[in-house]
């Protein structure tokens, strides 16, 4: 069960099942006998009975005291476990609670030092041959099980106790995410369903595969104007992303840049595709023409798009498409913390403890399945967050850090923190930037940013919570989790394309989001009074 983290709460941790301790009973449990802290402790005194005490509700970090208050659990400098630490310094903690429903013990002091798994983050632990260890990962050796202690035992008042995740009941006051004190506050009624697992388990509990339609073929141009009338330009050097495919939701027929002169009638230089670390471009450089400073680029894309969407298996099921297992490069790829998506950090992952954005484990045993709890993410951030253009947001940044603090972002901002919250717990992800396959206007340019996140067996699943934000107004609020309506066009997967080399200077240049055209200039002059203009055209195509 999922344990709500009170004040006051009395509880044993135990390392290993089914072993004999130093009291001749079943399992070890962590606790200190004559001064000295083991790993093999019993479970009939008070040796190995431990107190929590919550030091910041914000963070949701807490000390771990003895019943007697003369022992606190910490972890020193050299990262090893210690009973004599300071409440306030090594021996605070936050709790990471695990799919299976045991529990991580992390260090907030030393939460940028890297555990024994080379990740950062060291917490309590136990070895196989039952050593303490202030080093431990998220894996096995860092594992316990919290085991409540009953008020007779401890001898606590009734108000120390502790609450289970129901999966039945809705106005469950004591349920742990509605009555976690460093949630998000929220009065919007719907957030009830954040803790309605039986209607969770109702949409995402059977098994499902991924049903592609063809929506339809069409003609797309990006036609971009760029004029620098304060400088004679040497040469000219513009980048487009080269459209992946295939996608799931799109084939590219074709994909082509093309560079033209003032007139935006003659030619003057065609892309070619070039390899940029981890993504494809197209590049046209060409040389200045003299007495002009206006070109065109012109970035056209063909392709047939397709809508995606879960669909239940059942016995009449006759067709279901074989789905490609991840490769290790690819899923430690689509893991991957960035600049943006810096789920690694101790403030974001303090914040997802105290938001409870983690699988749990429910009443009945049973531990949320995996489009549950992807669901349940999704719910969350409809229900707290606001969209707004991240230009609007203080600092402009839309790193996952920086949208929790302010509450608010735009389509990039979401994907990345929904990107984040999954990554952060073993889910990959992949992140759709592209545009709107529906014609723009100067100030309307359709760009857009949805995601994917990958699950064993079913295949990459799309999310999009920017629009069920804005667009999505009923419960359950499904319209864009698990959906794609064929309506998009991604020019590029994940952000940051890297190592553009622009044949104007020698410094390979980073672009993170390329949904319009970039260009580089070589000449003599200024760029004062510089105008680009951009139109975005979608022609639908007849097969």
């Amino acid at each position: 069960m999922t344990i709500e983290l009170k004040n006051g709460l009395n509880f044993r941790l135990r390392s290993k099942k089914s072993l004999k301790n130093r009291d001749g009973t079943n399992d070890w449990f962590l606790g200190v006998y004559d001064g000295e802290l083991v790993s093999n402790g019993g479970n009939k005194n008070d040796n190995t009975i431990w107190v929590l005490n919550l030091s910041n509700s914000t963070t949701g970090s807490s000390f771990i005291t003895s019943k007697d208050s003369k022992y606190c659990l910490g972890i020193d400098e050299g990262l090893n476990m210690i009973s004599d630490a300071d409440k306030n310094g090594n021996g605070l903690f936050i709790f990471d609670w695990q799919p299976n429903g045991r529990v991580c013990i992390q260090s907030v002091l030393y939460a940028n030092k890297k555990n024994r798994t080379g990740k950062f983050g060291p917490h309590l632990g136990i070895d196989p041959n039952g050593g303490l260890i202030g080093n431990a990962g998220t894996g096995e050796w860092g594992q316990f099980d919290i085991i409540l202690v009953d008020e007779k035992e401890s001898g606590s008042p009734s108000n120390h106790g502790a609450s289970t995740v129901s999966s039945n009941n809705n106005n469950n006051k004591n349920d742990s995410i509605n009555n976690n004190k460093s949630a998000i506050p929220n009065s919007n009624p719907s957030i009830k369903l954040l803790t309605d697992f039986t209607k969770h388990r109702e949409l995402w509990g059977e098994r499902f595969y991924i049903e592609q339609k063809f929506t339809k073929s069409v003609k797309a141009r990006l036609a971009t104007m760029i004029r620098i009338p304060n400088l004679h330009v040497k040469k000219w050097s513009v980048v487009v992303s080269a459209p992946p495919t295939p996608l799931q939701t799109q084939m590219i027929k074709s994909a082509k840049l093309t560079i033209t002169d003032n007139t935006g009638n003659n030619e003057i230089s065609k892309g070619s595709m070039v390899k940029a670390k981890h993504h494809f471009i197209l590049k046209a450089v060409a040389r200045g023409i003299p007495k002009q400073h206006k070109i065109h680029a012109y970035y056209d894309i063909e392709a047939d798009l397709y809508s995606i969407s879960l669909k239940k298996i059942s016995n009449d099921t006759t067709f279901m498409p074989m789905v490609q297992p991840l490769s290790q490069e690819e899923r430690l790829y689509y893991l991957q913390t960035t600049n943006f998506i810096n789920y690694n950090t101790p403030q974001f992952q303090q914040w997802v403890q105290s938001n409870q954005l983690h699988p749990i484990l429910l009443n009945d045993g049973s531990v949320e399945s995996l489009l549950c709890y992807c669901y349940r993410v999704f719910l969350f951030i409809k229900l707290n967050f606001e969209y707004v253009f991240a230009k609007d947001v203080v600092g402009g940044s839309r790193k996952a850090t920086d949208t929790i603090q302010h509450r608010k972002t735009d389509c990039g901002g979401f994907a990345i923190l929904y990107s984040s919250i999954l990554r952060m717990h073993g889910i990959p992800t992949r992140i759709l930037i592209g545009r709107w396959a529906l014609s723009g206007t100067a100030e309307k340019q359709k760009v857009h940013v949805v995601g994917e996140f990958y699950a064993d067996g079913l295949g990459w699943c799309p999310f999009d919570p920017a629009c069920a934000i804005t667009g999505d107004k009923t419960e359950p609020f499904t319209k864009f989790f698990a959906k794609n309506s064929g309506e998009f066009i991604t020019m590029h997967i994940e952000h940051g394309i890297h190592g553009i080399d622009n044949s104007i200077d020698d410094k390979h240049q980073t672009i993170e989001f390329l949904q319009s055209t970039a260009f580089w200039v070589e000449g003599d002059g200024n760029f004062n009074g510089q105008i680009v203009e951009n139109l975005w055209t979608v022609e639908k195509v007849e097969k």
